[in-house]
This record gives C-alpha cells, structure tokens and sequence, in this order.
C-alpha cells in the first residue's frame, strides 16, 4: 500500500488529546510508549511561543510504510527562541538488508553502518521518550507520521498514533504570501530554505534534514508572524 493509499484509510479524532484519553493501555507496552501515553498533550489554545517542538526525519527505504522500512531516525529539540543544538541526535537502525541502491546513493547509509545500528523498537521508544511534552515537527510530516504509526500498530496493535504534529511545508502553504498565491515552483525542504536564504546543508542524513526543518520553522514563525498563533491553526490532520 502506499503513503497516499494509507492516508485515505487513516480515521482522525478531533484532536489528539481526545484520542490520547481514549487508549486503554496495556502493562505489555514499552515503559517509553505508556509514558508518552499518559502524559497530556498542549492545550489547543497555547500559544507557538510557549511550546517545545522535536524536529523529526526519517530516512526510509521508500514512502509505502507497508513494506518500506525506517533506515535511520534524526531528532532535535527547539523552541522559538533557539534549538538546542546539544540535543542533535541520529539513530541508525539495524536494517541494512533493506538497503536499495538507488537510494543509499542518496542517503549514504551502507549495511555495514547499518549493522552497527539498534532495532527499530529501541529507535521508536528513544522517539517516543523525547517526543514527550513536545509538538512533532517534520517537513511533509505524512511520512513520519504514517512510518510511526505502522510500527504502533504491528508491535502494539494500537490502531490511532496521538500526537501534535507541525509541518513546515504545510505552513508555508497555508501562511505564506507566496504559498497562497503559489508562486514557489517546488516546496522541497532545500528550495524552501533557499527561498528564505538560509545557508546551503548536507541533505539526506536524518540528523542534518531535522536540523534543516528546525531551522525553516524559525524563521518561518518569524517572517509570517506566527509566535503568537495558537497551536490549533497548525496541527496537521
């Protein structure tokens, strides 16, 4: 199935605390899952600039959560006054036989760095714990999204991912002049940055993409005005 096809099939709640409150835990579950559970998500009416995000990115084998797999996870912690640039974290994951050729190419990510990697599981509950507290922030966040919740689903059997996610590309659609009267010729994460002249960076490691998205949310929030804009105008659905 792929990412579009996914989409179609996944049901939303009204907002994510209400779907948090709903989930009957299970004493199985990792220690990190049921604290991310238990603790309350923002209130939809908190302001950007009183919020902690965690930039997330993933490098994957492709876009279908099916049968594609996660090669390597990046994370990094922000607030609108900075990010915390000691907290820059990439986990490889230990799934090197899944590499395909067109995209270690692209990614750089061999088996042999790959075999040094932890398991998926260990690299979703090191996310999870981190993620705690905080809005997830991604670049086309649908794919975080949907490789998080596939992996819930098949090791937990838990059926709806709660969580707060903002999405750079989509804020730029929806709040930016140039977005609104689509004047951009591409919404990739580099042209994006281009746009708003932000140094060049080495794309397609994790770690440096979660960075990047980090960087773009700043001066986004900056430029379009939004610091005071309650989360609740630009959660994802």
């Amino acid at each position: 199935m792929m990412l579009t096809d996914w989409l179609r099939h996944w049901k939303y709640p009204s907002d994510a605390e209400t779907l948090r409150q709903r989930i009957q835990m299970d004493p199985r579950w990792s220690a990190a899952l049921q604290a991310y559970l238990s603790h309350p998500f923002v209130q939809p009416a908190t302001p950007l600039s009183n919020l902690r995000f965690l930039a997330l990115d993933f490098e994957t084998t492709g876009l279908a959560p099916a049968h594609d797999q996660v090669l390597s996870i990046g994370m990094v912690d922000l607030t609108l006054e900075a990010i915390d640039i000691a907290s820059h974290e990439e986990l490889l994951i230990n799934h090197g036989q899944f590499i395909k050729p067109e995209t270690a190419q692209i990614n750089g990510l061999t088996p042999h760095a790959l075999a040094q990697g932890i398991s998926l599981a260990d690299g979703m509950n090191r996310l999870l714990e981190r993620a705690q507290g905080k809005i997830l922030l991604a670049h086309h966040c649908q794919i975080e999204k949907c490789f998080i919740a596939t992996f819930l689903r098949h090791h937990y059997q838990l059926q709806s991912f709660p969580a707060c996610f903002v999405d750079t590309l989509d804020i730029e659609k929806r709040f930016s002049y140039a977005g609104k009267s689509r004047q951009h010729d591409s919404y990739q994460l580099d042209d994006l940055r281009r746009y708003y002249h932000l140094p060049d960076y080495c794309s397609h490691s994790a770690a440096s993409d979660a960075f990047a998205c980090g960087e773009l949310f700043l001066v986004q929030t900056k430029k379009l005005n939004l610091q005071k804009t309650p989360i609740r105008q630009l959660l994802t659905r």
